[in-house]
């Protein structure tokens, strides 16, 4: 990887560990569904902007399914599950239960294009669940009813970004990765108007009374830098070093976003945190190194992609 491109990645790391800290100070006052929506929106009007400087067409009448099933899988549900779940665990909770899901696109890649689930592949899965199991256990925060529930609406976020990665292999041939993101960062934010709706009167209350300046902030800064300048970001690695070498950002995340947490909202930061991450990244390590093996029924899997 070039000096420039491993800038890039570790500017990326540094912006994606803000995202989780961001929540946790958005979504208390504007609720989880709000936040996720004005997240998506102004991602929306980053990356369109961006599409257009490139001249990338998004082809919206051919490309509106595809655009629909990763907008909800890849932005709507796991921001939202984010979202929710900064009401009740830290950010490092969250950027851990991120970091699952290559581990998580290997299952689906089992279930949905018939590859095999190898032994180191479901290794890999298996540890993923004991470093969440031991970040829950013996990390800061006591595991009450609610935290253990904010863990698991954090991995079902994971989980979602696992499907999104595996239907974009079967449905986004085609499409290129710019107008993917901005067309399904659209459709997400159709998506998500009903339900953040509901959280406009407590917003405004926050706002009349001048307690919603943070928030407002945090939100502008998930949709425009975390969202939109970051997906240009991950794109352009993508396109410079592949995929399997972009993706390395994910180890990165959690590490970051412990350290924003530290330092701006005074999260501990534990021996049992350190640990639980440490075996959730030796689990995504372990994923993103096994190659996937020829597919059980090749016929079956071919009509599929």
């Amino acid at each position: 990887m070039s000096p420039s491109n491993i800038a890039k990645l570790l500017l990326l790391a540094a912006i994606w560990g803000t995202s989780f800290m961001l929540m946790r100070i958005a979504a208390p006052v504007f609720g989880p569904m709000l936040t996720t929506f004005g997240r998506a929106s102004l991602a929306t009007l980053a990356l369109l902007a961006f599409a257009r400087s490139r001249g990338d067409r998004l082809q919206w009448r051919r490309n509106w399914r595809p655009y629909l099933v990763i907008g909800i899988a890849n932005t709507a549900l796991p921001f939202s599950l984010f979202a929710w779940s900064a009401l009740h665990i830290p950010s490092s909770y969250m950027a851990t239960m991120n970091s699952l899901a290559p581990v998580f696109t290997a299952l689906f890649g089992f279930l949905l294009l018939g590859e095999r689930l190898t032994a180191m592949r479901l290794g890999a899965f298996v540890l993923g669940l004991a470093g969440v199991a031991v970040l829950v256990g013996v990390g800061p925060v006591p595991a009450e009813a609610m935290v253990v529930f904010g863990v698991l609406a954090a991995m079902g976020a994971a989980v979602s970004y696992g499907f999104a990665a595996t239907y974009t292999r079967m449905r986004g041939n085609g499409i290129s990765p710019i107008a993917m993101a901005a067309g399904s960062q659209f459709a997400a934010a159709l998506c998500l108007i009903p339900f953040a709706l509901p959280g406009l009167p407590h917003a405004a209350a926050a706002v009349q009374a001048g307690a919603a300046g943070p928030a407002l902030l945090a939100v502008l800064v998930l949709g425009v830098v975390c969202t939109g300048i970051a997906y240009a970001l991950f794109f352009q690695l993508i396109s410079a070093e592949g995929a399997t070498k972009a993706i390395t950002v994910t180890f990165l995340v959690p590490m970051t976003a412990s350290l924003w947490a530290w330092l701006l909202l005074d999260e501990p930061v534990t021996t049992g945190t350190v640990a639980g991450i440490a075996i959730v990244l030796a689990a995504t390590a372990t994923a993103l190194r096994a190659k996937p093996a020829a597919p059980r029924v090749s016929g079956k899997a071919q009509a599929r992609t």
